[in-house]
């Protein structure tokens, strides 16, 4: 239990150095450019001011990153102003009504705009855009068969598909969510049509797409620009000064490039970041970049810490949960039901549910992970007491065996074989959806799989899923070694 203390503390609190030293939390969203940006801004405060960075990127969608920045999990990430008005004003406004908006609504700062526009665009392949004689959004009417594979944000934001559909009278689009790397490869496949992009985006020059003319000027100015809490700035000052030397500095053609340096040249977004200060604004790099093998390792301590503490604090909740299900029926019905419900919500939504209530971080991720594997734990534990023998319990209670004594003494031991079977596919599922709580920031092998998706790298994607996979596999032999150790020669379970 001391152990597992200890490094649920290490997980969540940052080192007595960390902690002395001001610190911004610099966070971009799933994107290759919002990495860029994020990246940019990180590199130049750690260069030109005293503060140190913590990078939280690669974090998920919209909601998600600007729900942190409310709560303070973050400091400030780049973001748009046609997403601004569509997800958190819902009004269309100029730039300075956002900013006064901005300010009166959540005490946010918007810094100057970068210089370029990255507005919404719809993509198709060349080839299939010349046989359907499609150059324009309304030539898309006079095809409703056409299969659009659109990004969840797209599909039902009021600035995308839903508005989109009434200005250009689309009607019945063919439509189905997928995440904006895979829809790139279902598209240059055929298995997809039509799909979203952005109008910088490196990977339309990489597959050779082309960009549908917005004839009905439907989709609006998505200027670049950085979101920051006003408290923020209020105890770093210097960095209202790094934001001013970013703005006007990149315009679209530069942003495309860089983009596509990432997406098709497979550079870093961080090494991209570092040659266009130095190229752009005479910054050096302050920081060397940590060797990958070092990133590896770290990420799967990281992995090992949130699992191992996950498991822990599971098995502390879930066997006293599934003891008390087995002693009282009908509440034991009413827990099953509550730990079967967590089971059934997505892990994703699960954790998205935990950013109000904790902010983002290994806390957070952990208190939806030990929910997530309750049921395995819970329903295993009660089986396990419930398939005792009565003349066992009435032959324990016969030679003076109080309750408690029954418990610890002989329901438990006779049940550990189930526990341990519960806790080995509770383990294999903490270890699994570990991955994904990196969409909060919670770091682990997830930070390689989700930027493998995003900047569509297989080799990162590989560098976060193999060892994961054998992670998953070391700690079902664990456990399963343990269970054998204790199960009765001629029973148990497997």
């Amino acid at each position: 239990m001391w152990i597992a203390a200890a490094l649920l503390l290490v997980a969540v609190h940052p080192t007595p150095a960390a902690a002395a030293a001001p610190a911004i939390v610099v966070a971009s969203k799933q994107d290759t450019e919002g990495q860029i940006l994020a990246e940019i801004l990180a590199q130049l405060v750690e260069a030109q001011t005293p503060y140190t960075v913590i990078r939280k990127e690669d974090l998920g969608g919209t909601l998600l990153v600007f729900g942190a920045l409310r709560s303070g999990a973050v400091d400030v990430y780049p973001e748009y102003t046609g997403t601004i008005d569509a997800a958190m004003l819902h009004e269309q406004f100029g730039y300075a009504k956002i900013r006064a908006e901005m300010e009166r609504r959540y005490h946010l700062f918007v810094s100057g705009e970068l210089g370029f526009n990255n507005t919404y665009v719809l993509a198709m392949r060349a080839s299939e855009a010349r046989r359907l004689h499609v150059r324009t959004i309304s030539d898309l009417a006079a095809h409703p068969n056409l299969r659009w594979g659109v990004t969840p944000e797209f599909m039902h934001r009021s600035d995308g598909l839903p508005g989109l559909e009434l200005t250009y009278g689309l009607t019945a689009v063919n439509a189905v969510d997928v995440e904006k790397s895979l829809a790139y490869q279902a598209l240059a496949r055929g298995t997809i049509d039509v799909t979203d992009a952005y109008s910088t985006d490196g990977q339309l020059l990489r597959y050779g797409f082309v960009k549908l003319a917005d004839d009905r000027h439907f989709f609006p100015q998505y200027r670049a620009l950085y979101l920051v809490r006003d408290a923020t700035l209020a105890a770093a000052p210097a960095l209202r000064g790094v934001l001013r030397r970013l703005t006007g500095t990149i315009d679209g053609r530069m942003m495309t490039r860089l983009n596509e340096e990432v997406d098709v040249g497979h550079r870093s977004p961080g090494d991209v970041a570092a040659s266009f200060l130095a190229t752009h604004m005479h910054v050096r790099r302050a920081r060397a970049p940590e060797p990958m093998t070092m990133r590896v390792l770290d990420a799967l301590v990281r992995h090992i810490e949130l699992t191992g503490i996950t498991v822990f604090f599971t098995i502390l909740i879930g066997v006293p949960l599934g003891v008390f299900a087995a002693a009282a029926p009908r509440i034991g019905l009413g827990i099953m039901k509550i730990v079967g419900t967590l089971q059934t919500v997505p892990s994703i939504a699960l954790l998205a549910l935990m950013i109000p209530l904790f902010g983002i971080g290994a806390f957070p991720a952990i208190v939806a992970l030990v929910l997530y594997g309750l049921l395995p734990v819970v329903a295993n534990t009660r089986a396990g007491l419930r398939q005792i023998p009565a003349d066992v319990l009435d032959a324990a209670h016969g030679i003076g065996l109080s309750e408690r004594q029954v418990l610890g003494w002989v329901q438990i031991p006779i049940a550990l074989p189930f526990i341990l079977a519960g806790v080995r596919t509770s383990a294999v599922i903490a270890v699994g959806t570990a991955t994904i709580a990196a969409l909060i920031g919670a770091g682990g092998l997830g930070d390689f799989i989700l930027t493998g998706l995003t900047l569509n790298n297989p080799r990162l994607l590989l560098l976060g899923a193999v060892p994961a996979a054998l992670l998953a596999i070391v700690v079902d032999e664990l456990v399963y070694r343990i269970e054998r150790a204790v199960t009765p020669r001629g029973g148990g379970v497997t």
